[in-house]
């Protein structure tokens, strides 16, 4: 009985024995699977892969092109030039009638004379830029130009200027046009010496003035980009003064000071700024 006993319960352990070794055989395969998969997912989600350098049959290679930044670059910098134009005196002996108020509308063409000068501009933003300028300009008026003025003067003057400028831009109508326009407003200083003619010099009076005079440049300009390197741009701009002797007389009744404007064609350098960083 003890014998019959003792052989059962061999039999039931090695029976117990070998599932608990199945089992963990097969809990072990299934894991080594398991964490084998989950490798080669992560390994395939993190892993970096160089792109390939050839191209599909059947592609063609894409034009090199300049970045939006190296376009901005070219568009940054210096201009140096020159610029020509015509001048126009708004003075008491000018006009085109007996008594009106200095004013564009009474400018007295025939007797535009010429103007010329030299510049510097650099361009820091997309909308600002600062000028340095130096202008020569020849202005004239007549009495005798006036329709109903019978007091015969004229003068002739020599205008040398030295002006700093502020110059603000408009939007661009789309980002690469060659086309930029603007206003500016400034500060300037010039010197001026009018030769003032009268009918009868033995019996008038000439007033003593400075011949250096401040002044505030303003108006509107335009250029446009030739390519790369040179530009052509057109402005017009009048120069506001605080005095009333730009004609070498003024009248006890006169109704605003003396002043003169310029229109410029101007002719440029650009030299693009490529190394600034801001």
């Amino acid at each position: 009985m003890r014998l019959l006993l003792a052989f059962f319960t061999a039999i039931i352990f090695l029976i117990l024995t070998s599932s608990e070794s199945k089992a963990g055989e097969l809990n072990s395969n299934l894991g080594f699977e398991l964490n084998t998969n989950l490798k080669n997912e992560l390994n395939e989600l993190f892993s970096f892969r160089p792109p390939g350098r050839s191209r599909q049959p059947g592609g063609t290679r894409r034009p090199l092109q300049l970045s939006r930044r190296d376009i901005w670059l070219l568009r940054y910098g210096w201009d140096i030039g020159i610029n020509i134009g015509t001048s126009h005196s708004l003075t008491d002996v000018s006009g085109t009638s007996v008594d009106q108020r200095p004013s564009f509308l009474n400018t007295q063409w025939s007797t535009t004379s010429i103007n010329a000068g030299v510049f510097g501009r650099y361009k820091f933003h997309e909308f600002f830029a600062v000028r340095g300028a130096i202008n020569y300009g020849k202005i004239h008026g007549a009495d005798s130009l006036a329709a109903g003025r019978t007091r015969d003067f004229y003068f002739n003057n020599n205008v040398f200027e030295l002006a700093v400028i502020g110059e603000v831009y408009a939007p661009k109508a789309y980002y690469g046009s060659p086309f930029d326009f603007y206003a500016f407003l400034g500060l300037a200083g010039f010197y001026h010496n009018p030769d003032l003619s009268v009918p009868d010099p033995d019996n008038f009076e000439f007033d003593d003035f400075s011949k250096f005079q401040p002044a505030i440049p303003m108006g509107i300009g335009g250029y446009y980009m030739i390519n790369s390197d040179f530009r052509i741009g057109y402005e017009i701009g009048w120069r506001k003064t605080f005095f009333d002797y730009l004609d070498g007389f003024t009248r006890p009744w006169s109704r605003g000071n003396d002043s003169y404007y310029f229109t410029q064609i101007k002719f440029s350098y650009f030299i693009p700024d490529m190394i600034r960083r801001w």
